[in-house]
C-alpha cells in the first residue's frame, strides 16, 4: 500500500459528541442504498440507533479517526456474538424511528438482514467504513482496518468481512490490497426500481498478517 499517512488518532466513539458525524458518514458510506433502504429516514435511524447501547449500530461498536482533533472518518464493526445478541434490539429501534415507513420497506430490510447481515461464527464484520471526501486517499482507511483487524483477533475472530457494492470498484480494489478477497456470488435486490448489488469480501486473520 503506497498511500501517504496523515497524522491521526483512532478513538472510541462517544455520545452525544459524535452522533451527528456518524449519521453523516453512515450515508456517505451508502449514498443511494441507505436512503432507499430506510425510505428517507436514514439520518434519523442512524443517529438514534447510534446513541443506544447494545445494538449493532451502537456507538459501542464504532471508532473514529481524528485529524487535527476533528472527525475525519468512522468504522463500525462487531463480532458474531454481538450480532446474535443485539439483532432484536436493533430491529426494534429501526422500527421505532422508521415508523409507518417500516411496513413498505419490511421485505427490503429482511433481505438486508439475511444477506448483508449474515455472519458465520468466528466472523468480525465491518458494517460501515466512511470518510469525509477531503480525508480520502491519506492512509486513514488502512489505519482503521489495521486497528479493526487487531480488535477482531482479540475477540477471537478468524476472519474479517464486509459487503461492498459491486459498482464501487475503487473500494473493492482498496479492500483487495488489504488482503480481502471476494467470496461467493454477488447478491442483489431492487428497491423502488433501482437495483443494488453487493459482493462479500473476506480476510482470514488467523496466524498474523
Amino acid at each position: 500500500m503506497s498511500e501517504k499517512m496523515t497524522e491521526h488518532s483512532i478513538v472510541p466513539a462517544r455520545v452525544p459528541e459524535d452522533t451527528e458525524d456518524f449519521a453523516r458518514l453512515f450515508v456517505i458510506a451508502a449514498p443511494e442504498f441507505a436512503p432507499a433502504l430506510f425510505a428517507g429516514t436514514q439520518d434519523k435511524v442512524a443517529a438514534n440507533c447510534f446513541r443506544y447501547r447494545r445494538n449493532i449500530t451502537s456507538f459501542e461498536h464504532a471508532h473514529f479517526v481524528k485529524v487535527n482533533s476533528g472527525n475525519a472518518g468512522v468504522i463500525l464493526a462487531y463480532d458474531w456474538i454481538a450480532n446474535k445478541k443485539e439483532q432484536v434490539k436493533t430491529t426494534l429501534l429501526i422500527a421505532r424511528y422508521m415508523k409507518v415507513k417500516l411496513i413498505k420497506q419490511m421485505r427490503h430490510l429482511q433481505w438486508a438482514g439475511e444477506v448483508l447481515g449474515k455472519m458465520d461464527d468466528g466472523t468480525f464484520y465491518i458494517a460501515c467504513l466512511a470518510f469525509y471526501p477531503e480525508f480520502r486517499n491519506e492512509g486513514l482507511g488502512t489505519s482503521l482496518l489495521l486497528h479493526t483487524e487487531e480488535a477482531a483477533r482479540k475477540a477471537g475472530a478468524v476472519k474479517l468481512e464486509l459487503d461492498a457494492e459491486t459498482y464501487n470498484e475503487d473500494a473493492i480494489r482498496f479492500y483487495q490490497r488489504f488482503g480481502m478477497n471476494a467470496v461467493g456470488e454477488p447478491r442483489g435486490t431492487v428497491i423502488d426500481g433501482k437495483e443494488f448489488e453487493f459482493i462479500r469480501l473476506s480476510k482470514d486473520i488467523r496466524g498474523g498478517n
